[in-house]
């Protein structure tokens, strides 16, 4: 898990190289973690990555996290179904933002795509 990093100054990202595979069986998913210290069992925390998905690749269901979650696509473009609408095809520029526990999906692209993902729990008043 990389740290999440305070108080960074702009520098350059390398958005060909230096992704990994996800890891949860979704073949041509691939993400670079930019900072990390999202605790799923403590639900607390924020995550910032880079999500791509390789040409032809999907997600097989739709799923939910128990945090919140926001998406903007950088570039290319994917098909969603969203639970809301039915299916649609988004492209570079769009956005999405999901409260926790909102079902979403399944996607698939295929030709590619980039985004960039943001999560994060809400902080805890503290008593």
């Amino acid at each position: 898990m990389t740290e999440i990093r305070r108080n960074m100054f702009f520098g350059q990202i390398d958005r060909e190289n230096g992704f990994e595979e996800r890891g949860d069986g979704n073949l041509g998913i691939s993400v670079k973690i930019l900072s990390n210290d999202l605790d799923t069992v403590a639900k607390r925390g924020r995550r910032t990555r880079l999500l791509r998905m390789a040409p032809g690749s999907e997600t097989p269901e739709a799923h939910a996290h128990d945090y919140w979650e926001e998406i903007y696509i950088l570039e290319g473009e994917m098909t969603v179904l969203d639970g809301t609408d039915g299916e649609k095809q988004v492209a570079t520029g769009a956005y999405a933002a999901r409260e926790p526990d909102v079902m979403h999906g399944p996607v698939r692209s295929e030709t590619g795509c980039l985004m960039i993902d943001f999560c994060w729990y809400p902080d805890k008043e503290l008593d």
